[in-house]
Formats: structure tokens, sequence, C-alpha cells
């Protein structure tokens, strides 16, 4: 499977939950109290956060597999299979004792719950403490299907399990608000994924899935990539939503939901970055040892087709944010939400980008760079969004929140280039300029301004974007493939 077909197929599965989304927050605010909307977001960050809590052994598998599939030694893999599966669902149910131990001292001290919402919320989290086995487990099966790209069958499970995420909520809510019902709501589809992946994995892969014993050998050598993944499982998405919990902590978790709604929205721009790096992983991996100059054209182009697709997206939607939030949320969010919307779509533009280097990195097996840089970020991050949420509320958390992104994406750009095969510069000069111009263009798009004004920077931005986008930024052959956009889904050679 080419990579633009592979990439298309994931656009399509994560396009399919994000209309889910924009169609059932709307219900979800209409029907939940600021409160409970706030404690729903709270757990979807939780189901999400501990679907990394496996020591990395997901990934460091799907890299495994990506390797070893058609070659001699496939034949490794059942048992490096069996370990990974088996450890990742003993891990995941340390990570769901842990959060039952606590869900009380959480609820109760950690973040600002309304007295008479706080025993149901701690049985609601006790819940979800119960599917946390279930989501690693299937974090890792997805893994494998993934490296053996079958992209099919991984989005075939996404669609409907991530619309059901959504939906699910809002069609309950529209009988009860019970936070204990919309934990068992999202328990129950925790282990529908699982269950779907592991149907997929043992129809595919038969041989993979069949019992047998663990092997120390297979752990260590997982471990050796898994180690330092771990840290960045563990650090990396700790960064991305610890800005809820201290909101929740140093504010109140009614605040939570007024960030937590333009964040669910504009946050799912990651969707076109997340389809191309879950393609182009094991293609890296590949061609790491294979093919070093294809690395280097198809770390270029992820680069480029990041940009080109996600930049129109982000400036109209910070352009216009006070306008889409009030027709989308009505005026109470609007008011409340649309600067923290604008501040962090700069935060997720430049967050895109740099998914394409920490792609190359854990494909060429570094993980370590990107952990020891998550460790150097995080006190620091910390400290930034206590005093900024201190000072400025859920706006001055959205801006330490950007603010990590930026510095974030520039450390992995940096790191990226230190194990890129020896080649020439990946963007020339007028290309970096380019960039460089239409981020000066989305700092723009922040400034508030009338409505006449704001179509007038829309219209120039857009003229420069596309003549930049069209005779800068693209090669000639990459101009050729845009022409006939058919091509690339047949495998054209700059995405083969």
């Amino acid at each position: 499977m080419s990579v633009a077909r592979g990439a298309l197929l994931n656009l399509a599965g994560h396009l399919a939950p994000l209309a889910a989304a924009l169609l059932a927050l709307p219900v979800l605010v209409a029907r939940l109290d600021a409160d409970r909307f706030g404690f729903l977001s709270l757990a979807w960050v939780i189901v999400g956060y501990f679907s990394l809590f496996d020591l990395g052994l997901g990934r460091a598998l799907a890299r495994l597999v990506a390797e070893r599939l058609g070659t001699p030694r496939e034949s490794e893999l059942p048992a490096l299979t069996r370990t990974a599966l088996a450890l990742t669902f003993a891990l995941g149910a340390l990570a769901g004792a842990l959060l039952l131990l606590f869900a009380a001292p959480l609820c109760e001290k950690l973040i600002k719950i309304p007295l008479a919402l706080q025993a149901e919320s701690v049985d609601a989290l006790r819940l979800l403490a119960v599917s946390l086995p279930f989501v690693t487990l299937a974090a890792a099966l997805r893994g494998i299907l993934e490296a053996g790209r079958r992209f099919g069958w991984v989005n075939a499970i996404r669609i409907p399990l991530g619309i059901l995420t959504f939906a699910g909520p809002a069609a309950l809510v529209l009988n009860t608000t019970s936070l204990v019902a919309l934990a068992v709501l999202l328990m129950l589809l925790r282990v529908a994924t699982l269950a779907a992946h592991w149907f997929a994995c043992a129809r595919l892969y038969p041989r993979l899935m069949a019992s047998g014993a663990l092997t120390a050998a297979g752990l260590a050598e997982m471990l050796r990539f898994g180690a330092w993944l771990t840290v960045s499982n563990v650090v990396g998405p700790l960064m991305v939503y610890l800005d809820r919990f201290v909101i929740g902590a140093m504010i109140a978790v009614s605040a939570v939901a007024y960030y937590a709604a333009p964040y669910e929205v504009v946050t799912r721009l990651w969707i076109v970055p997340m389809a191309l790096s879950g393609v182009l992983f094991p293609v890296f991996v590949a061609a790491q040892a294979g093919d070093p100059g294809r690395t280097v054209r198809l770390y270029r182009v992820g680069i480029k087709a990041v940009l080109l697709m996600i930049f129109p997206l982000a400036f109209a939607a910070a352009l216009f944010a006070p306008e889409w939030m009030e027709l989308w949320l009505g005026a109470d969010y609007a008011a409340r939400g649309a600067r923290v919307a604008q501040i962090l779509l700069a935060g997720v533009l430049v967050n895109c980008l740099a998914q394409i280097p920490y792609t190359l990195l854990q494909a060429a097996g570094r993980a370590d760079l990107t952990a020891k840089t998550h460790l150097a970020e995080l006190p620091f991050y910390i400290a930034l969004l206590a005093v900024l949420t201190s000072g400025w509320g859920i706006e001055g958390a959205a801006i330490a929140w950007s603010a990590r992104c930026a510095v974030d994406a520039l450390v992995l750009f940096l790191l990226a280039a230190r194990v890129l095969p020896a080649a020439p510069t990946v963007l020339a000069p007028g290309q970096r300029a380019a960039i460089a111009l239409l981020f000066a263009f989305m700092l723009g798009a922040l400034v508030p301004a009338g409505a006449q004004v704001k179509l007038v920077y829309l219209l120039v931005a857009g003229a420069v974007f596309c003549a930049l986008g069209w005779r800068v930024l693209l090669d000639p052959e990459e101009r050729r493939l845009a022409k006939h956009p058919l091509a690339l889904l047949a495998g054209g050679e700059a995405l083969r």
C-alpha cells in the first residue's frame, strides 16, 4: 500500500470521529452543566492518556513487526508478540489499580469538584479505572496492524468506535446526566475496541496471536527500544493534558469546560499529522537500512504536506474563532473560550509539524532523544503553566501550552537533523523563509479586529499562501503530482 493511500485511509478514520464530536459537543454542553461537562472532558483525557501506559511496549512491538515481516526473522515474532501483549495488559492493570486507589483523593482534594458531585465522580472514575487494561492492550494490537500496513482494518475499527465515543454520550445525556452512566458507556466502548482489534489481528496474523510462553530475550529486545519510549509516553502526553488538571485544581472544574470545549475541536487538527505519521512510521523503519534517500524524501514531503493542509484550517479557525464558537456553542462559551481557541491554534499548527520529526526519531530507534527532550521541558512547563494560569486564567494556560509546543517543535527538528542520512538541506532557504512568513500571518490572526478587516486579511493571507505554497514550497515533481491527485492514490514516486 502506498504512503498516500494509507494516509488517506487514516485521515478518513480520524475525520469521522471529528464530525461526531462537532455534532455531539453542543448536545453535551446543552444537557450537562459546566461541572459535569468539565468532568467528562477529564474522563476522556484519562482514557486517552492511560492508553500510553505500556512502557513503550506497543510502539516497540510495532517497530519490531515492521522490521521482521517478510524477512527470515519473521519466525521470531510470535514470541515477541506474546511477551508484549501480556506485559501491556499487566501494565494497564497496574495503571487501573493506581487510579482505583487514588480516585477519591483525586476528586475530593486535587480537582475542585463541587461537594454534591464528588461521590458520583469517584464512582465514575473507578469504573474508568477498570477499563484501562483493555485500553492499553487495544493500543498494542493496533500497533501490530499499523506495522503490517493494514490501514483498512485499522480504520474500519476506528471509525465506528470513534463516532460512538462522542455520539454515545450525546445520546445518553438525552435521558440521564449521570456521570456513572457515562463512565459505564465509555468502559463498554473500550471493551468493544479491544474485541475488534483482537479479532482483526487473529484473522490477519494467526501465528502472532497463538498462545505460548513468554520469552526473556523478547522482553529484553523490546525494552531496549521501549524503555526510553516509556518516558516519552508518560511525560509527553502529561504535558499535553496537564493544563486541564491544573485549571481544575487552581480555578474550578467548571473552568475546565470553557477550556476543553475549544481544545477538543482545535486539537482535532492533529488528525492530519497522525494520519500521515501512522503510515510513515513503518516506512521509515524499513527505509532506514535499505533506502536512506527515501527517508529524506518522505521526511521532506511529510513536512510540506502537513503544513499545506493544516495552515489554511488553523489560520481561518483562529481568525474567526469568536464567530464559529458562538454559532457552535453559544455566546457564553464564545465569550470565555474564543481567545483560548485562538492561542491554542497557534500551538497546534507548530505541534502538527513536529509530529514528522518525532516519528522519524522513533522509527530510527532514538526514542531516547525525544524522552530526554520531554524530561528537560517538563519542570519549566509546569512552572510556566502554574504562573500563567494563576495570572491569566484559562487564557494563560493556553499561552503556556502553545509556548511549550513551539519549544518542543524546535528541539525535535534539530534532533531529527542529526539522525537523517547525509543529504543536502531538507528545505531550501527560500522554503524556510516562506514557512516563517506563514507563521507571521498566523500570529496576525490572533489580533482582535472587525469583520471587514478580518475578511481583507483572509484574502491577502490566502493569496500569499497559495503563491508560496505552489511556487516556493512545492518542488517541480511535487507540483506535477499535485495536478494529478489520482497519481498519489496509485502510489506516485514522491510518496511511494
